[in-house]
């Protein structure tokens, strides 16, 4: 049957446009393959610790721990259990620091459970050196209020479902964990969040935690440093652990403890070849000879970042430092297409005894409320005070890259601050200065 006229012009009307139109770009499957950077591998099973977890406790010591009040943690192991008596012991808190991670715990309330409410069962796993505490409770036909139940993000969450098990049985914890992030001024740039599973049950769906945890009183934030130990509580009850790990999430290890494929050399007199072996893996670690002045560098430019960086001084100096402070550096900021050279334009966290943390703008600008100078045509701010450890004692440097501000810190102290840089991205330099260093680890995590 033949259209009516007004049915006509509309399918004819549209034909000319089309044909007028440039056609649409074809689009091939492989257009939209992202192929690098490829993801670590790592080796995980079903009930199996991941390869790159740390172990806090598999059954045999508390190496990983530290009392809450300094010293040696005094909780009971035996029979592969981690125990929390009712005596008086204090928490416990882990040597190592953390921020965005995966912790896997597993614990379990007396089998003949003593008191009620608050009082039965009763522990805690704190994040950020005690401010943010997931509730551990026997909670099995045991009433008390539910946002400091079993599986609670104490105060501020109840879980989504009650899922624990009788007293008696193991249960387990897995919760991701994502550090607050804090601006120079102390304002917060980003808020803390949990994801949990309680016996392999969603309890804490990406929960955004309003501050610290508080028995009285609102939670609210205080700026705090950008890693920092985890602790289980002593809450007077009687609670056992075992095997405990961690993963450290979306965090990148910049040296692979094998070789040096992620960075490039450039020195003085050598340009981009080291001839006398001035960077060298050895047994896992950095080992910068210091005999030629230059640096390593990534070849990989970062913006907005947490960098940490372990560090300890060798024994040997050369000419023309072969006397005075051992002397390095962490440049960062190195623009791409900004040439080499000895000391390119960027920022230097200053690596040198007594002055760790100090500030050089290295051709570069910022404003910082700490005491600065003009010496050798750059800006050198001071740091507040000295946290350096004595010789032959592993430091921890961290620079916090945030957008146009910048923070240093030594061993925990925040020692540093500047903002308005002129230069907010680029690579990151391990400096050669006539002393021999040595570096363990240098990680980095975006912020």
């Amino acid at each position: 049957m033949k259209p009516p006229p007004f049915l006509s012009l509309l399918f004819v009307l549209p034909l000319p446009c089309l044909m007028a139109q440039e056609s649409p770009e074809i689009m091939q499957p492989e257009d939209t393959e992202v192929w690098n950077p490829t993801p670590p591998v790592i080796s995980a099973t079903a009930h199996s610790i991941p390869s790159d977890a740390v172990v806090l406790f598999d059954g045999t010591d508390l190496n990983a721990w530290e009392s809450e009040s300094g010293g040696p943690a005094n909780w009971e192991v035996q029979d592969g259990l981690l125990t929390v008596t009712t005596g008086p012991k204090g928490g416990i808190v882990t040597k190592e620091a953390f921020s965005d991670c995966q912790l896997h715990v597993e614990w379990k309330s007396p089998n003949l459970p003593t008191g009620e409410g608050q009082m039965r069962g009763n522990s805690g796993i704190f994040f950020m050196g005690g401010r943010y505490e997931v509730q551990i409770l026997d909670s099995y036909n045991n009433p008390t209020y539910v946002n400091g139940q079993a599986a609670s993000v104490y105060k501020q969450y109840a879980p989504l479902v009650n899922a624990s098990r009788p007293p008696g049985e193991w249960q387990s914890y897995d919760i991701v964990f994502t550090a607050p992030r804090f601006n120079t001024d102390g304002s917060l740039k980003a808020p803390a969040f949990v994801t949990m599973l309680h016996n392999g049950v969603l309890v804490q769906d990406h929960v955004e935690l309003q501050g610290i945890t508080r028995w009285i009183g609102l939670p609210e934030y205080d700026k705090h440093a950008f890693e920092l130990p985890i602790s289980l509580q002593d809450h007077g009850c009687s609670v056992a652990f075992r095997n405990i790990w961690i993963r450290r999430c979306h965090s990148q290890e910049l040296l692979n403890r094998s070789n040096l494929d992620d960075w490039y050399s450039f020195l003085e007199h050598q340009g981009y070849e080291d001839p006398n072996g001035n960077f060298s893996i050895e047994n896992g670690v950095l080992h910068i000879l210091g005999k030629d002045f230059g640096y390593l560098a990534t070849k990989e430019s970062f913006q907005n970042y947490h960098l940490r960086a372990e560090f300890k001084w060798g024994e040997a100096q050369w000419p023309p430092r072969e006397t005075g402070k051992r002397d390095s550096g962490i440049l960062y900021h190195f623009a791409d297409g900004v040439a080499d050279s000895v000391w390119p334009k960027s920022i230097e966290c200053q690596v040198q005894e007594g002055d760790c943390g100090d500030i050089w703008c290295v051709g570069t600008q910022l404003e910082s409320p700490n005491a600065d100078e003009q010496a050798w045509g750059m800006k050198h701010v001071f740091r507040t005070e000295d946290f350096e450890k004595p010789n032959g004692e592993w430091n921890v440097v961290e620079v916090i890259a945030n957008g146009n501000a910048i923070e240093h810190w030594v061993n925990g102290h925040l020692v540093n601050t500047g903002t308005r840089t002129d230069v907010a991205a680029g690579r990151i330099l391990l400096q050669s200065e006539g002393a021999e260093i040595y570096y363990r680890s240098v990680r980095i995590t975006p912020f």
